[in-house]
């Protein structure tokens, strides 16, 4: 049986777009699943923040930059104040998940905010984002415009608020184990193997 990781994300958060590259190693070296789990940082009514570094404990020189240039990944400070609300992208989520598409899907959009500069809560910007996954862009420009899955997220939400608890992203659930924050593919390397360890002992 396969382990089972939780991640709970937000498109507009670096530190989710980082920590999906150990994650993703992860999960191929050791043979698990994640099961994706949508988050707002900043969900309406609230104010929406100007800059990306109000959502940071440390500035970004000091924080993201050189994680970003450990792991060996693209990223950029989205020019875009103030930043984009992200409850579209995850309805649209949510429909590339319906079709089997969800792991493309959060990658194309975590590219196109995080590399590209694109801006995500826009319906245009998503639905091309669709057609390139081969789904239906017109039915998936409809399904945003009709918000036709507006409930099943805000369903998500309230799973991450109220029974989950979390409070920041990115969050990992491993069994009983819970990070907050960049987890590094040691860390969850471990987890897993705490998770298996204890799985042996119960039979």
């Amino acid at each position: 049986m396969k382990a089972h990781i939780e991640f709970y994300f937000d498109f507009v958060c670096p530190l989710c777009f980082l920590a999906t590259k150990p994650l993703r190693e992860v999960i191929k070296e050791q043979k698990a699943e994640i099961e994706w789990k949508p988050f707002e940082l900043c969900p309406e009514p609230a104010q929406q923040m100007e800059q990306i570094e109000d959502f940071l404990e440390r500035p970004w020189n000091q924080s993201i930059a050189p994680l970003a240039q450990q792991l060996h990944v693209e990223i950029n400070m989205p020019d875009m104040p103030p930043v984009p609300r992200t409850h579209l992208a995850h309805e649209g989520f949510h429909f590339a998940k319906k079709h089997g598409q969800e792991i493309a899907y959060v990658d194309a959009v975590f590219k196109a905010y995080w590399e590209e500069e694109k801006d995500i809560s826009q319906i245009e910007v998503l639905a091309e984002i669709a057609d390139s996954l081969h789904l239906d862009q017109e039915i998936f420009t409809r399904i945003l415009k009709d918000r036709t899955f507006e409930q099943v997220h805000k369903d998500s939400l309230v799973h991450a608020y109220e029974d989950a608890h979390v409070t920041k992203v990115p969050t990992l659930k491993i069994r009983s184990r819970v990070f907050q924050g960049f987890a590094s593919k040691e860390t969850l390397e471990k987890a897993l193997f705490h998770e298996r360890s204890a799985k042996d002992r119960e039979k």
